[in-house]
């Protein structure tokens, strides 16, 4: 018996299929029944098969750690119930041997949940690795990173003693769903460490919905704040006030088709750090939603007082409530702005 999984023709998991059922060792989907033990025997008797997760709620204790990471989640929700938080909640580290070559090709993919449960400072970590697959998954509850491609761990020690290298690079997400909650101030929805893809994501309630390396490209995300009481305006602002869509921690990452609704600000630079590649962009903010006493910047300044944006078609809706940015980017010389619709009275006169 074989299904089509985004387009793949898998089997189903069962014996002979070359994946482990995990119910047929010793996993229970119920939902309350610890599968940590059972999870961390399987690991070890098969550190490199790809375990197939049926329909169902797997509760786990602690968190789950692989050298290697192949899963199938086929309407399978993978939750973390541990009773004081862990730092991650599925953790691949992935393995450098030989030294500086990464592991590759590892996945998890599937129509499934992975799911922190607010019991996680991050949902999903990787290290030491490249061409990582995430595809089709929601990864959900979180309270620091929903995908963090770098993590430092001191246990991650070679045999001289050395922590070996950590970064993760050439990311592959797709199709996801990431979201969490604004009550949470350190959330980030992608925490990219460069090289890597990320395209067809909805991330929704994160704080900083992406903090973005140089050579990475988002394609088709849309970041949407919703997660407030309309009727109370302190509430509205507590929790809007400092929303990011992407923070550029290095140079010249790319975005194309994004959108970004209901953010205080579009764009915010690390200090130094200066350029941004834009192409159809949307932004958006409903007045009738939007708190009073707080002031949004679709094009924040860089710290230094130098943006470098590239800004090829941008729809920027304004209400009245929203500033286009927070300097005059029309005296910017390493500013371009080509085919940009607005309706905001303070955007550059460039562009009027």
């Amino acid at each position: 018996m074989v299904y089509d999984l985004n387009g793949t023709t898998l089997s189903t998991g069962g014996s002979g299929s070359g994946m482990l059922n995990v119910l047929e060792h010793g996993f229970k989907g119920d939902g309350t029944t610890d599968n940590l033990a059972a999870f961390n025997a399987l690991i070890a008797a098969h550190p490199a098969e790809t375990l197939y997760f049926p329909k169902g709620v797997y509760a786990f204790s602690g968190k789950l750690v692989f050298d290697q990471c192949y899963m199938e989640l086929d309407n399978a929700e993978l939750k973390c119930t541990a009773a004081t938080k862990v730092d991650r909640f599925i953790e691949i580290r992935g393995k450098m041997y030989p030294p500086e070559t990464p592991q590759q090709d590892m996945f998890i993919r599937g129509n499934g949940k992975v799911n922190a449960n607010f019991k996680a400072d991050d949902c999903i970590a990787v290290a030491r690795q490249k061409c990582t697959l995430l595809d089709h998954i929601s990864i959900q509850n979180f309270q620091r990173y929903g995908i963090c491609g770098k993590f430092n761990d001191a246990s991650m020690t070679n045999s001289d003693g050395q922590t070996e290298g950590n970064l993760s690079y050439e990311l592959m997400v797709r199709n996801c769903l990431i979201e969490t909650s604004l009550i949470y101030p350190d959330a980030v929805g992608i925490y990219d460490t460069g090289d890597s893809m990320y395209t067809d994501i909805v991330i929704m309630n994160v704080k900083t919905a992406l903090s973005c390396s140089g050579s990475s490209i988002f394609h088709n995300v849309h970041a949407w704040c919703f997660d407030f009481n309309y009727s109370d305006n302190d509430t509205k602002k507590a929790l809007l006030e400092n929303t990011v869509f992407a923070y550029i921690r290095v140079n010249g990452p790319r975005f194309s088709d994004c959108y970004c609704d209901t953010y205080q600000r579009g764009f915010k630079f690390y200090d130094g750090r200066t350029l941004a590649y834009i192409t159809n962009f949307r932004w958006y903010i409903a007045a009738e939603t939007w708190p009073t006493g707080l002031t949004a910047y679709v094009f924040p300044a860089n710290p230094t007082g130098q943006a470098m944006y590239k800004v090829f078609g941008a729809d920027i809706n304004g209400s009245g409530v929203t500033k286009f940015s927070d300097v005059d980017l029309s005296k910017q010389t390493n500013c371009r702005w080509y085919g940009i619709v607005h309706n905001l009275s303070d955007a550059p006169s460039t562009l009027q």
